[in-house]
């Protein structure tokens, strides 16, 4: 909700002051140089332009929701931009995906200054994140597959937007919210998953799963380091007419792959579901 009066109209220094001391203090490695030096740097731009953005914003009606909106869609468009066989194209897409970062370090923060923090924005905000990974590879796929002439490749990128999208647990996750209410009322007067496994076993064999979720999905995940080299590598390409982005698409491809087929056979075997619940109760 907005507030009445004007004490979020900060100076450029003071807001300075409170957004660095915010991100610093929740991500204390963006202040060692040393031993992440690229991280430092990525990460001094991002704050630096995240202050001028919302030092501009917060002069505006423009909500914190709507950034995001923003940041989300930007993914759809470096993918289509990604997608197309043109030099300036692509080289825009590669602008967009490396900048688009910085809405995402300023609409937090225009929340807590001048509106108030909501579940709804931080759920926006991983939608947002998520629109974005889908949107890089599917560009990629169609970059790929002109970069290299293998036409044969664009019939896997349907299947990459599967295997990224939709696994077991995210498609179980959802179930579980819209039916929570209906399946907790019906799991009080069912103790079958109660004597199946104790709350100490569930959430380990949760834990573990999790895991090993976790460590397929490092495989140039999507993240902003995997997502800066693959961005790097499109760049070499487009300049140089090399061929090493198909060589990540295909680590890209197979990781997901992995990722689904766990996400999917451990998930059933290890009885996430009944353990995501048993944890909430």
């Amino acid at each position: 909700m907005k507030k009445d009066n004007k004490n979020y109209l900060l100076s450029l220094s003071e807001l300075k002051k409170v957004m660095f001391s915010f991100e610093l203090k929740k991500f204390p490695y963006l202040n060692n140089f040393s031993s992440n030096p690229y991280t430092y740097i990525k990460a001094r731009y991002y704050m630096y332009s995240s202050v001028l953005l919302v030092f501009a914003l917060l002069r505006t009606r423009i909500t914190p929701n709507s950034v995001t909106i923003v940041y989300a869609l930007l993914g759809i468009v470096v993918g289509v931009l990604l997608s197309i066989p043109n030099f300036y194209c692509n080289l825009l897409a590669v602008f967009i995906a490396f900048n688009k970062g910085i809405l995402d370090w300023s609409d937090g923060h225009l929340a807590r200054i001048k509106y108030k923090a909501s579940l709804t924005g931080h759920l926006l905000d991983e939608y947002g994140a998520a629109l974005n990974i889908i949107g890089f590879y599917i560009g990629l796929g169609f970059f790929v597959v002109h970069q290299t002439g293998y036409h044969f490749l664009i019939y896997t990128i349907p299947l990459i937007v599967f295997f990224n999208g939709e696994q077991f647990r995210t498609s179980a996750s959802v179930s579980i919210i819209n039916s929570l209410s209906e399946i907790i009322k019906t799991e009080k007067n069912n103790t079958s998953i109660a004597n199946e496994v104790s709350d100490t076993n569930s959430k380990e064999n949760l834990k573990r799963f999790l895991e090993w979720i976790t460590k397929f999905g490092l495989i140039l995940d999507g993240r902003a380091r995997s997502t800066d080299l693959m961005l790097l590598i499109v760049l070499i390409d487009i300049y140089y007419e090399s061929y090493l982005s198909l060589y990540v698409y295909g680590v890209v491809f197979f990781g997901l792959m992995a990722k689904f087929i766990l996400s999917l056979v451990l998930g059933v075997r290890r009885k996430w579901a009944e353990q995501v619940i048993q944890t909430i109760k």
